[in-house]
């Protein structure tokens, strides 16, 4: 059985580090997933991005919130990878919040001022009948890769994680216990510059294409797009 802290300490560093999101959804046409751009909330565990509002995921959403998800990472120590499932209730972001998550949006995903501005769109985009929205999800439930099992059986199986044991981290408000973030800054910024030169979320769902494109939305959004 793995111990609580190891399990905290892998979704911590996923959460942080990944990402990019497979977002799963549902809707009038059926099930589809997108790849997406998002950065991490906490307190409670949620993931924010932004898309076009004419993305099929963003139509989904809008008819059907309960959504799930995967993130995952290669190239680790050890096994090679590590990767989590979740299930979530998705959103526009209102109003009321737009400034404030955006702005957290934009600093956590591009740390260097000057790309960031390279970057970042106008809000009026996101406002009234603007094309994109910015989104955002509370995880409802989390489960990891089960390593220890998979190394004596091969097995592939999960282990569920509660999810009071990886609300903390860094918040909009600047609290939370950082979890070694701060340092990884500089090269989640060229990871995700590099990135997003093909994906941007855009995800104008141009349904053959898209859901890289910025997923950012891959509706031409930047965000889970």
């Amino acid at each position: 059985m793995t111990p609580l802290p190891e399990l905290t300490e892998r979704s911590d560093f996923l959460i942080e580090n990944a990402r990019f999101m497979t977002l799963a959804t549902h809707g009038p046409d059926g099930v589809w997933a997108s790849t997406v751009n998002y950065v991490p909330l906490r307190n409670p565990l949620g993931l924010l991005w932004y898309s076009l509002r004419r993305a099929r995921h963003s139509r989904n959403i809008e008819a059907a919130p309960r959504v799930s998800g995967s993130i995952y990472l290669t190239g680790l120590p050890g096994l090679g990878l590590d990767g989590a499932q979740f299930t979530a209730v998705a959103k526009p972001v209102g109003p009321d919040e737009l400034d404030t998550l955006s702005a957290w949006y934009y600093e956590r995903n591009f740390p260097d001022e000057e790309v960031r501005g390279e970057w970042r769109l106008p809000l009026d985009e996101f406002r009234g009948d603007g094309p994109r929205r910015f989104y955002r999800l509370e995880v409802r439930e989390w489960w990891l890769l089960d390593i220890d099992q998979w190394l004596v059986d091969k097995n592939d199986q999960r282990i569920a994680v509660p999810l009071d044991a990886i609300t903390d981290g860094p918040t909009v408000d600047g609290g939370g216990d950082g979890n070694g973030v701060g340092d990884q800054d500089e090269d989640k910024d060229k990871n995700i510059d590099d990135n997003h030169n093909h994906n941007h979320n855009d995800d104008s769902d141009s349904e053959d294409n898209h859901d890289h494109d910025h997923d950012h939305g891959s509706d031409g959004s930047g965000g889970a797009r």
